[in-house]
């Protein structure tokens, strides 16, 4: 079987902790050609932990010397465009860490490159393939449960102020926006895909008691294009750190209780009974092996590439989520309902997720 040969740039945080062992665990499928960081005893310590010599600080020489057919980016979020366009053109499939950038403007110059190219840029995702997570999906897309209707996404978690030392985050230059894009990224995006594609969003963020210029808290009203409402909370100033999905349906309502990392047993699903009372259905799902979302989405990609197909979640797929995030920030600036489609050339809010963050991290001081 023809193995992908894959590169990893950003041996630290996210790198270190899903990617490479996401790799490494898929020995048959994956090799492991190459890790890039820009810190030497990073480099070092991921070369040690992960058996390979094969490191490298420059990504040019690591792409001419090694030839990987998929780099995988999980490096901080200012450094994706460039990082994205630049492998692409040196002929490899781009599989980046969320967010994928910062604007509509960004995404749209990456869809560009992809179509020149001819590669796929692949924005990581991994709640869509966490345990359980393509079973409810299917049976929502299937109508077994009828229409949704109503739905939320709540993703409540603590970050401390030492979190934000790190150079890059809190800050809109580096990180682009705060909990709704960084830490609810995946629950929101979760939401959309099994509620469907989103028509318009109202909604309020700020910085309530963190010391970042990015928001710490936001809540959004959405509407669907099928009719159904959802909520969303999304915060890292919760003391009950947990993270819920739950959509509703005709006949059924369908919750996931988690934290960072969906199991097939914390999804449940329930029906009213004969005597109207609530009630667990056992039987809805087929039997699932163990999945680690991050190495479940990774061979999703490899499945594809051995078979020469596009791979799912490419840049016209993963703007969606990425317009919905932008209008929801453009909603909490003007306090008006955003429509999907709204925001185009022109409006500041294409150029930046975030565009009147500035103005409310600095009535603040």
């Amino acid at each position: 079987m023809k193995k992908a040969r894959i590169a990893v740039v950003g041996a630290g945080g996210i790198g270190a902790a899903a990617h490479l062992p996401a790799i490494t665990a898929l020995p048959e499928h994956a090799e492991l050609v190459g890790i890039v960081d820009l810190d030497d005893a990073r480099r070092a310590e991921a070369g040690e932990r992960f058996a390979t010599d094969k490191l490298y600080s420059d990504l040019a020489v690591m792409m001419e010397e090694q030839h990987p057919d998929i780099v995988v980016l999980a490096t901080p979020p200012h450094t994706h465009e460039p990082l994205a366009i630049q492998v692409m053109r040196a002929g490899a499939w781009v599989f980046c860490e969320k967010p994928m950038t910062g604007s509509l403007a960004s995404v749209d110059r990456i869809a560009a490159v992809e179509a020149e190219t001819g590669q796929a840029c692949v924005t990581v995702s991994q709640f869509r393939y966490s345990g359980g997570a393509r079973q409810v999906r299917d049976k929502l897309r299937s109508g077994e449960w009828g229409s949704v209707l109503t739905g939320y996404a709540n993703t409540s978690w603590y970050r401390g102020p030492e979190y934000w030392e790190t150079s890059w985050r809190g800050k809109f230059a580096t990180e682009f926006a705060g909990a709704t894009t960084t830490q609810a990224h995946h629950a929101i995006d979760l939401l959309l895909w099994l509620m469907g594609d989103w028509s318009s969003v109202a909604g309020f963020a700020d910085t309530l008691d963190r010391p970042i210029e990015v928001e710490d808290a936001s809540t959004a009203v959405v509407r669907f294009a099928g009719g159904g409402m959802a909520t969303l909370l999304s915060q890292v100033l919760s003391h009950q750190q947990e993270t819920r999905v739950q959509v509703t349906a005709q006949k059924a309502t369908v919750d996931l209780e988690t934290l960072y990392m969906p199991l097939m047993d914390e999804w449940t699903v329930r029906q009213i009974g004969g005597e109207g009372q609530s009630q667990v259905v056992e039987d809805w799902a087929q039997p699932e092996g163990e999945k680690q979302a991050h190495r479940e989405q990774l061979a999703n990609i490899l499945a594809h590439w051995r078979e020469g197909e596009r791979p799912e979640l490419m840049v016209a797929e993963a703007r969606a989520t990425i317009e919905f995030l932008t209008a929801l920030y453009k909603s909490a600036a003007t306090g008006a309902l955003v429509q999907r489609g709204e925001i185009v050339a022109g409006d500041p809010f294409y150029d930046a997720i975030d565009a009147g963050g500035s103005a409310r991290a600095e009535g603040k001081k």
